[in-house]
């Protein structure tokens, strides 16, 4: 109840403050106004053009091509941008596990250390946890990534931003009908209709897919629909409405397999995952709200406010805690206001947010859940206060920024038979950022930053004690990072090109370890250091109006600087979990009307799995394919589409466990692939 109270109470500050705009602004006499929004990057949090951004940016607007694809992992969105490399794309049970320059390659399930953010709405929980299974792709209409670190503007766990936008406006009502059906009986059926005009709009989403999987035991079926409203009361204030609703009734776990296992039969799952029928099921819920207001010709505030809960239960390969119960509530408010001259744009902020999660384990017996092990709620409180500023001076932008970040971390033991583990922690910090862009000519520019990024361990990852009491693992601590980047970017004739080096430091680092007791189950410990340096290239090239050619490159040198386990020196050894080299080519074929298509190919180098740099799993070459053909009659548009994944029938790791016990540390991918549909647009 008092969570609930302290959303009402935020979505009340987001909301209510309409009757006064609509009292004091929308009455006055239109007069010139300095345009805030322009062409900007809005994961910035800043009034900034990518050409200006002093920071490593890709985006991604999704065409017609995306459209038609499987649709299985946000995995086939971002496979072609530099820095980012992405695991586990068909384990639905643990979900794509996103890494930008090695954040985020630690986790056991979902994404860390990465700030998402969907439609102006943080999806990542307060502790730094984030999942993209509520989000169907479909809806999707464009991605920013930000490489850089950011927590000097979203605080904690922001090694990197995913900021994603979906389909909200639009010019005339609309329907849209897709069905996809494919290789090991997959099946997508997604409804989306645009209704209203003017300055009311609503989209509306409807999905259903399922699939039964490459590997034995390893299906999932999924529900999901969003809504999103916007309200324009003038050309100063407008409101969005969101609500999403996910609901996952099973999702498979066919775990790791040995190296022996993997080249024997790649299909097959780890026995004891079948015996405890491991997997998980899920549904989630999110309601939230966004306000902007251009309150005078210089000035800007918008507001946020959302609640969201989710209800997991997993079940884990083994028996002692296999079963978790876990009840998640989340939620947030911010609120900040933008001052701004010919040259300068200033940004004062705050962010407000908290998760409580009501967390039980229980007996795993061979599915079938036992006695109790574990029952503790554990709390993340956090308030972060952030001030940013661009200068643009003729051909100089300055970007640079700070933000204080308080959490308070609480965990209260209510399993009392072997004594109480209740406690709380404090975790402070500080995070300045700044970046110069100099455009040296109208269409190419050299930028360089300074950056820092801070990582506390997640409720999940500080409740896996390995001394198997309960509450917190105390010896954990938060990982910090400081990035030092220069690149250039700019553009010649049809050739759009960016180049970037950076070079990052981490103290304390997570990483995940398995125990023999609890085989499939990570641990976490802080390693010393590590560096970690690279090179990112990425290009773009028209060829004419209907064929375009982009490629992308990254090299990625991280090492373990000081990193000592049981009186073992592992410094010097490389970071598992990344390849040193990996990159994509893709070529496509558009036209207004008619056929259209992509071939993409994904060269990935060899990856260690664990952090004594013992195995590697091999490289690959992927290919895939994908062709439609477009056509309108009348207000009717109907688009046949076909694909192929894994066009080569290659054999290759979708996802490695790092440090794995028992060197189970692959998780095979599926082989050639075809699917096929339809999709009908109204």
């Amino acid at each position: 109840m008092y969570f609930k109270i302290k959303f009402l109470a935020a979505l009340f500050c987001t909301c209510t403050s309409i009757p006064l705009i609509s009292q004091n602004q929308i009455e006055k006499d239109s007069v010139t106004t300095i345009d805030l929004k322009g062409v900007t990057v809005e994961a910035a949090r800043i009034s900034i053009s990518k050409k200006k951004l002093p920071y490593a940016l890709s985006i991604i607007n999704t065409s017609e091509i995306d459209a038609i694809k499987n649709q299985l992992s946000i995995q086939e969105y971002l496979n072609t941008i530099p820095g980012i490399y992405i695991q586990n794309s068909s384990n639905f049970a643990q979900d794509a596990r996103i890494s930008i320059r090695g954040a985020g390659s630690r986790s056991a399930f979902g994404i860390r250390g990465i700030k998402l953010i969907v439609d102006g709405i943080p999806e990542t929980t307060p502790d730094g946890q984030g999942q993209l299974d509520n989000i169907n792709l479909d809806i999707i209409e464009n991605i920013e990534l930000v490489r850089s670190g950011a927590s000097a503007l979203y605080g904690n766990a922001s090694g990197g931003i995913i900021n994603i936008k979906t389909k909200t406006d639009f010019e005339s009502p609309f329907a849209k009908f897709k069905t996809t059906f494919g290789s090991y009986n997959r099946q997508l059926y997604n409804a989306t209709a645009g209704i209203g005009k003017g300055n009311s709009k609503a989209v509306f989403h409807l999905g259903y897919q399922t699939y039964d999987g490459y590997r034995d035991h390893s299906s999932f079926k999924q529900w999901n629909f969003n809504g999103n409203f916007l309200h324009r009361f003038n050309d100063k204030l407008k409101i969005n409405l969101l609500v999403n609703y996910a609901d996952s009734p099973e999702a498979q776990d066919a775990g790791g397999l040995t190296r022996e296992q993997f080249e024997e039969n790649p299909r097959q799952a780890r026995q004891a995952n079948i015996d405890f029928n491991a997997g998980e099921a899920i549904s989630q819920y999110k309601i939230g709200a966004r306000l902007e207001w251009d309150i005078s010709q210089n000035s800007v505030f918008n507001s946020y406010a959302f609640i969201s809960g989710r209800d997991f239960d997993g079940r884990l390969p083994f028996s002692f805690g296999g079963i978790v119960d876990l009840n998640r509530n989340y939620g947030g408010h911010g609120s900040a206001i933008n001052f701004k001259t010919k040259t300068n744009d200033i940004k004062l902020g705050y962010d407000l947010a908290f998760q409580k999660d009501e967390r039980k384990r229980f007996m795993n017996e061979n599915g079938i859940s036992g006695s109790m092990t574990l029952d503790q709620n554990e709390k993340f409180n956090s308030l972060g206060i952030y001030l940013l500023d661009h200068l643009n001076f003729k051909k100089w932008d300055f970007y640079g920024g700070m933000r204080f970040d308080i959490n308070v971390l609480e965990v209260e033991d209510s399993f009392l038979s072997n004594g109480n583990d209740s406690s709380d922690i404090s975790l402070n910090s500080f995070n300045p950022t700044l970046g110069i862009n100099y455009q040296y000519t109208p269409k190419h520019s050299i930028f360089g930053n300074i950056t820092t990024a801070f990582e506390t361990p997640t409720l999940s990852e500080l409740s896996a004690n390995p001394t198997g009491e309960q509450g917190f693992n105390q010896s954990l601590e938060p990982q910090k990072s400081t990035t030092f980047e220069i690149g250039l970017k700019g553009n010649l004739k049809e050739l759009n090109y960016q180049v970037t080096y950076f070079n990052l430091r981490t103290k304390n680092d997570l990483v995940p370890f398995e125990l023999e007791a609890f085989p499939d189950r990570n641990f976490f410990r802080n390693a010393g250091s590590t560096a970690r340096n690279g090179i990112e290239t990425q290009l773009e090239f028209d060829i004419n109006q209907q064929w375009q050619l982009t490629s992308a490159y990254t090299y990625s040198y991280f090492i373990f600087d000081d990193y000592i386990v049981n009186g073992n020196d592992r410094s010097g050894n490389e970071l598992p979990g990344i390849p040193k080299h990996f990159g994509s080519l893709a070529v496509k074929y558009k036209r207004a009307s008619g056929f259209f298509g992509q071939l993409q190919l994904n060269v990935v180098d060899a990856i260690w799995v664990n952090d004594t740099n013992a195995e590697k799993a091999p490289g690959y070459t992927l290919a895939n394919l994908n062709m439609g053909y477009k056509r309108k009659w009348g207000d009717t548009e109907i688009t046949p589409f076909l694909g192929i994944s894994n066009l080569l029938d290659k054999n290759y790791v979708d996802n490695v466990r790092i440090n794995a016990f028992g060197s189970r540390f692959y998780e095979p991918a599926p082989g050639f692939q075809v699917f096929g549909g339809i999709s009908i647009s109204l």
